[in-house]
C-alpha cells in the first residue's frame, strides 16, 4: 500500500467523519496556496496554524498555550532541531506569530516529532500505539526558543483520565478529496492530530478545558499585521428572507481573545460549496465586519440557524468578499490590519454579551 494511503487509513482510525470534513478546507487551502493558486509569494504569507489547548483546572487560564506541530518527522539523533534551524525561511513569521500569541497571553510551543529513522511507524499507528514517537517541545520565552522536556512540561497539568475519540469511517466523497490532497500536507495533518490524539490524550492522558486551534494565520511581515483565520467548507443556509453562512459563537470569543490584545484584525474564510458539493469560490469576512454585523443580530434578538437561540451567528452571504490573490497585497493587508477604533469598543461589548448569552 503506497504511503498516501496508509496516512489515510491512519486519518480515518483517529477522525470522526465530521472532523475531517472540517478539515478539508484548510487542507485544500495549503495545497492551492502551494500550487500558487493565491500568487507567488502566498506561501510566504499564509502559515499553518496551531492547537489552543490549556489544562482541565479552576486555573486554566493561567495556562493557555498554542502548539505548533513541525510538519514532517526528523530523526532522534539529528543535532539540532531547534525551531531557528529547521524552519529555515519559515522561522521568521513563525517567531513574530509567536510574538502575537504572547502578547495576548497565550505561550507558544513548537512540538518536533522525531523517531529512531526519520520515518513514522505506520503499523504502530494502525493499532493506536503512539509510544514510536518521541515529541520535544520548544517553549517560547524572552524572545527565544527555549528546549523542554516534554512530559515534564506538562506536570503540571492536572489529570490522568484523559482520552482520544475514534475514527468513524468517511463518506466516499469525503475519502475522495483527502485522497486528492498531496503527501506532504496528509502527512502534516496526521503530525498534528498524533501531537494531540497520541501524545496529549493516549500517552499523557490529559484532560483538557475546551481544546481549540487556530486554522492558518495570514501574515504580512512589512506591514507588522497577523490574521488568525479561521476556515470553513460549506454552503449557504436561506430561509424566507436572508441567505447567510454561519460562525459558532466560540469561534468568535476565540479570535476576540487573540485579537483585541494586539489591535488585529482576522479572517474568517470559507470555501462555498454548492448543494451537490461543487466548489464555488473562496469568501471571506474580517473580524470587525463580523463583530459589526453579528452584534447588530445579537442586539436585535435574531436566532440562531436552527431557528431559536444557539451558538451559531449568521453572518448575511452578501457581506462576504471574494477571496484572492489581490486580497492578500502588501496594500490590502495594510487597510484590513487593524480593528478601528470604533469597533474595538463594540467588540468587547460583543464579546460581553456571548458569554452571558451562549455561555451563562
Amino acid at each position: 500500500m503506497e504511503t498516501k494511503a496508509i496516512i489515510i487509513d491512519v486519518l480515518e482510525s483517529l477522525w470522526p467523519k465530521n472532523k475531517a470534513k472540517g478539515l478539508l478546507a484548510q487542507a485544500v487551502l495549503m495545497q492551492e496556496v502551494n500550487k500558487g493558486v493565491f500568487g507567488e509569494d502566498a506561501g510566504e504569507k499564509i502559515f499553518s496554524g496551531c492547537w489552543l489547548l490549556a489544562p482541565k483546572s479552576t486555573d486554566f487560564y493561567k495556562f493557555r498555550f498554542c502548539f505548533f506541530v513541525h510538519p514532517s518527522v526528523l530523526k532522534l539523533n539529528d543535532s539540532d532541531i531547534a525551531p531557528k534551524s529547521i524552519l529555515g525561511d519559515k522561522y521568521r513569521p513563525f517567531h513574530a506569530i509567536a510574538e502575537f500569541m504572547d502578547n495576548a497571553g497565550i505561550g507558544t510551543v513548537y512540538a518536533v516529532p522525531t523517531t529512531d529513522d526519520g520515518k513514522l511507524p505506520f503499523q504502530d499507528l494502525k493499532i493506536r500505539n503512539f509510544s514510536g514517537l518521541t515529541w520535544h517541545l520548544f517553549s517560547f520565552s524572552n524572545g527565544e526558543f527555549i528546549s523542554r522536556e516534554a512530559q515534564d512540561f506538562f506536570t503540571r497539568w492536572d489529570g490522568n483520565r484523559g482520552r482520544a475519540s475514534s475514527g468513524t469511517e468517511w463518506d466516499l466523497q469525503t475519502k475522495n478529496k483527502i485522497t486528492d490532497l498531496s503527501e506532504p500536507i496528509l502527512t502534516e495533518l496526521l503530525l498534528n492530530e498524533l501531537f494531540y490524539s497520541g501524545f496529549v490524550k493516549t500517552i499523557l492522558r490529559k484532560p483538557l478545558n475546551d481544546p481549540y486551534d487556530v486554522d492558518s494565520f495570514l501574515i504580512s511581515i512589512s506591514q507588522k499585521h497577523i490574521f488568525p483565520m479561521e476556515i470553513k467548507e460549506k454552503f449557504p443556509a436561506q430561509n424566507s428572507r436572508d441567505k447567510f453562512f454561519g460562525i459558532d459563537a466560540g469561534r468568535i470569543m476565540m479570535l476576540l481573545r487573540v485579537c483585541l490584545p494586539n489591535d488585529a484584525n482576522s479572517v474568517y474564510l470559507i470555501r462555498e460549496l454548492d448543494e451537490s458539493g461543487k466548489f464555488i469560490g473562496w469568501k471571506y469576512m474580517t473580524l470587525s465586519d463580523i463583530v459589526m454585523t453579528s452584534s447588530w443580530n445579537l442586539q436585535a434578538g435574531g436566532p440562531g440557524m436552527g431557528g431559536q437561540s444557539t451558538q451559531t451567528i449568521r453572518l448575511p452571504y452578501d457581506h462576504f468578499k471574494d477571496f484572492t490573490a489581490s486580497e492578500i497585497t502588501e496594500d490590502n493587508l495594510k487597510n484590513i490590519g487593524n480593528l478601528p477604533k470604533d469597533v474595538k469598543t463594540i467588540a468587547r461589548q460583543f464579546g460581553t454579551e456571548l458569554l452571558s448569552k451562549f455561555y451563562r
